[in-house]
């Protein structure tokens, strides 16, 4: 009895720990907005690829929706999910590496920021952890982990499952296991006349995602990782099937190659090779605090860095409580404002800025694809046919146009967000008035 009361003790204060660093002390981050609002468009009712765009399999999407149907419409229901898959990653982390973990949770909540890249991390540790237990049927449970991770980011699922049909004594079985979740999300999408939408977005989109959304910042590391999980695979003839699957996961850190993806990646290249060493227990305890201090430091500098150490005050907005810029709020309010008061005198209204979700999901405005036009997040030749919808739908009806004043930058490859689509709109359409810090455009 006692030993259950000190476990969920423990579970307590770590999840208060980690939900307030979360929650309170770092930065709002775009891609957080973004992965709830895609489970808030779901608990509200959407379909996913026919009522609003995605690029990745919806199952992480359907994790939040649950938990927002459950608790309501706020920011911190990521937060809380997020704080939970940190506990039970780390849990299983422990059971493997014993008090080395000490070593890994720096590093583990300096990149866990609530996303599908993360939760698919979270899934392959539990994958790790069942390759080398002796659990009964574990090549078709790790099959099914494998098509779960599939239907989380079907580009990770599908490198992973090179590893997973490889290794498989049982190939056939070990398929049908992973093909029955994968064959009730189509029938889903099947029934919700989504499919087409679903190829197009999360297939042949991805063409222009990586062709369009290139940043390299850390390859460098990545290419060293890479020769490294390569030249280890062939010395053990690939007998070291964790290694295989760690090196399959890789596929995650592409194209975009930055401090969030590479982040992530890390946690696991340090758990693969911190599991394979023994370390004194003097230097676990140097580590920890070296570590906890060092990233303790950067997020210190990065608070002083945009000196605006604010929270989100409107306790009626799903943000409340958020640790963000006050700017940022001040903007939020005056745009969603402004487009209470005006809604009824347009036929459509067209938010086209990368905080598009942020503002809709304060307001009573459902979300739809145009609101998020980042290269690859539409499609194939995405932007032709977004622009072409425009045209004809503001051809013949009144429209209105919000655009984001530093979204058309003098080098817009080094945004996201399809410039294509604001170039089209600032051109062809008359320029009525500045708010804050986005432009008004009518038809």
């Amino acid at each position: 009895m006692k030993k259950i009361s000190k476990s969920v003790i423990i579970f307590l204060f770590l999840f208060i720990i980690i939900f307030c660093y979360t929650y309170f002390f770092r930065n709002l981050f775009t891609d957080e907005i973004w992965c709830y609002g895609f489970g808030y468009n779901i608990a509200s009712g959407l379909i996913p690829y026919k009522d609003f765009n995605m690029i990745v399999t919806p199952f992480y999407s359907f994790v939040v929706a649950f938990f927002v149907i459950i608790f309501g419409h706020h920011l911190w229901v990521v937060h809380v999910i997020n704080a939970l898959i940190i506990i039970i990653m780390l849990f299983f982390m422990h059971k493997r590496i014993g008090n080395k973990i000490l070593i890994l949770s720096p590093i583990v909540l300096f990149n866990c920021y609530p996303s599908y890249n993360f939760f698919s991390l979270f899934l392959l540790i539990i994958l790790l952890y069942i390759i080398d237990s002796n659990i009964k049927n574990k090549e078709l449970i790790i099959s099914f982990i494998v098509s779960l991770i599939f239907l989380t980011k079907q580009t990770i699922g599908m490198a992973l499952f090179i590893p997973m049909i490889y290794y498989s004594k049982n190939k056939l079985k070990s398929f049908i296991i992973f093909l029955i979740p994968i064959f009730i999300f189509l029938l889903y999408l099947l029934f919700n006349h989504a499919l087409f939408n679903f190829i197009d977005y999360c297939f042949l989109g991805m063409f222009e995602f990586t062709s369009k959304n290139k940043l390299m910042i850390f390859l460098p590391f990545e290419i060293i990782i890479l020769i490294v999980l390569i030249y280890k695979s062939f010395k053990c003839h690939f007998k070291d099937k964790q290694l295989f699957f760690i090196l399959a996961f890789q596929i995650m850190v592409f194209p975009i190659v930055d401090l969030n993806h590479f982040g992530i990646n890390f946690i696991l290249i340090s758990y693969y090779f911190i599991s394979k060493f023994n370390i004194n227990k003097k230097y676990i305890k140097y580590c920890f605090l070296i570590l906890t201090f060092s990233f303790a430091f950067w997020d210190l500098c990065q608070n002083f860095y945009y000196s605006d150490y604010h929270f989100y005050s409107d306790k009626s907005s799903y943000l409340y409580g958020r640790h963000m810029p006050e700017y940022i709020q001040n903007s939020i309010t005056i745009i969603s404002d402004y487009m209470e008061d005006v809604k009824d005198n347009y036929d459509s209204i067209y938010l086209l800025t990368a905080n598009a979700y942020e503002i809709k999901m304060n307001t009573s405005y459902k979300i739809n694809k145009f609101d998020l036009i980042n290269n690859g997040n539409m499609g194939y030749n995405g932007s032709i046919k977004y622009i072409k919808e425009i045209e004809n739908n503001c051809g013949n009806n009144s429209c209105l146009f919000i655009l984001y004043k530093y979204d058309v930058p003098k080098n817009p490859k080094y945004l996201q967000i399809n410039t294509d689509i604001l170039n089209y709109v600032s051109s062809n359409y008359q320029k009525e008035e500045d708010i804050d810090v986005f432009d008004i455009y009518i038809s």
